[in-house]
């Protein structure tokens, strides 16, 4: 077969008219770089074709539309207006390229899954930074968690960083989790709601940030899952998408983790309590018990403080033992004195917000009473003590129904014992003797306890003690 000759094929494709058409559309919008241009016009016509076989006659419609398009945008001195064209899609093997990239993205994200699922906490937040720092090919990465009490962010993980709290809504992780929305800057220092303290302090330069939220299954925000400083280059869309997926599998991996220590905190709790019941059915005078109850209830609910009051009927008061030292106060006044006087447990979230709460204490000594779960310590249908436990350590920071279900079980077992002890009989005004301490029913008073001896000068300790007490009522030291 003869080749074709060059003018018929021109002729044929109706070459011409597509040159005179890309000559009409350059002049009409008279591109910076004519290149990208034609590029981007040719492209245009590329998306919208319906099928894969060139039409000539296309060419000649495109031309015409073009002339008619340039008569409608002359305005009324005869300048003919621009257009503006829409950014074409990318060419097959730009598309090849991105598909390839995205492919090698998810592979790697399947080798990671199996790295990042661990049921220890800190070793998942050490994956999940490793791992997002090979695969975005950045420099750094940190994950903060939601502090829920303080309303700030955690660093749980950062090189380079430590102890870092930031108050959510500041700063570029603060608004991240304020917000929900994804955040990717080209640079950093252009952005009003970056700080630069940081780089300050240590001599690093933060270029480039990608940062976007972790959540939970339920979709609330758990932490913020941060990338800096991308190696090659700015984050790009695909790096989003990649990040999206390693924020969603950190998400997964933390509840994991904090399930996993959840268990493992119950069981210890359990072990607590067992060993608590074990010491009250022991050989134990009364202020060893006490002591022991006070010491390792706070493990059982994660409480940072307790006290034990006992029931004074006689004198309408609450006694607690602090050491050396011995403290009363109203069964009128106070948190514990309404336990004490309806036998209903209180379970108060913020003791600021309860008009029963005194801040005196706190003022004095600086300390923040939060969460107070009090509960009334019962013999029978009596109340004979209240078991007031300060701020939880863990969680949302209040106290849970499964705490007060714990305590309850635990103290409808002590309370008969303490019932029966001699010190609760001494507080009655009757007292079945003196012995030495030994068994929960024949304690032997300590210098301070009422019926014993004087004890020496402890005004000064008492004061060091009664700092850090309970809820700050106005307590009564006795010597």
């Amino acid at each position: 077969m003869n080749p074709e000759k060059a003018t018929d094929y021109l002729s044929r494709v109706n070459w011409k008219s597509l040159v005179e058409w890309l000559t009409a559309e350059a002049i009409l919008n008279r591109p910076a770089n004519p290149i990208q241009f034609c590029r981007d016009i040719l492209g245009e016509k590329l998306a919208d074709q319906t099928s894969a076989d060139f039409k000539p006659d296309n060419i000649t419609e495109w031309l015409r539309s073009c002339y008619t398009e340039a008569t409608a945008l002359v305005d009324e001195h005869g300048i003919i207006q621009g257009k503006t064209l829409e950014a074409a899609q990318q060419s097959l093997p730009e598309q090849i390229t991105e598909l390839r990239r995205k492919v090698d993205g998810m592979q790697q994200l399947l080798d990671a899954s199996s790295t990042i699922a661990t049921l220890d906490p800190h070793q998942a937040t050490d994956n999940i930074v490793a791992e997002t720092c090979r695969i975005l090919n950045c420099d750094r990465a940190t994950i903060f968690t939601v502090d829920n009490i303080t309303k700030e962010l955690v660093l749980s993980v950062a090189e380079g960083a430590k102890n870092i709290r930031v108050p959510i809504g500041q700063g570029i992780a603060g608004t991240v989790a304020a917000t929900g929305e994804t955040i990717n800057i080209v640079d950093a220092y252009a952005d009003s709601r970056f700080s630069s303290s940081a780089d300050k302090a240590s001599g690093y330069r933060t270029v480039n940030i990608l940062c976007m939220p972790i959540k939970s299954v339920d979709g609330s925000i758990v932490g913020v899952l941060q990338a800096i400083n991308k190696k090659d280059g700015s984050f790009t869309p695909t790096d989003e998408d990649v990040m999206s997926l390693l924020a969603t599998q950190a998400g997964i991996a933390l509840q994991n983790a904090n399930l996993y220590r959840n268990s493992e905190s119950a069981r210890d709790k359990f072990r607590s309590l067992l060993d608590i019941i074990r010491a009250m059915q022991g050989e134990m005078g009364v202020n060893s018990l006490i002591f022991t109850i006070t010491q390792r209830t706070i493990r059982v609910v994660d409480a940072d403080r307790c006290t034990l009051y006992l029931v004074d009927n006689v004198h309408r008061g609450l006694f607690a033992m602090q050491g050396e030292v011995n403290i009363r106060i109203s069964m009128e006044q106070g948190i514990a004195g309404q336990v004490a006087t309806t036998g209903q447990t209180l379970n108060i979230p913020d003791a600021y917000e309860n008009d029963k709460f005194n801040q005196a204490i706190d003022k004095k000594t600086g300390y923040r009473t939060r969460a107070i779960l009090c509960m009334a310590i019962k013999s029978g249908d009596q109340v004979i003590g209240v078991l007031q436990l300060i701020n939880k350590l863990t969680g949302s920071g209040v106290f849970t129904t499964d705490d007060e279900d714990v305590m309850q079980i635990f103290l409808a077992i002590a309370g008969p014992i303490l019932a029966e002890s001699n010190l609760y009989e001494q507080i009655q005004g009757k007292s079945k003797g003196r012995g030495v301490e030994g068994t929960a029913g024949e304690a032997r008073p300590s210098a301070n306890v009422p019926g014993g001896g004087k004890g020496g000068d402890n005004h000064t300790s008492n004061k060091k003690i009664m700092a850090g007490l309970t809820e700050g009522e106005d307590e009564e030291e006795e010597a």
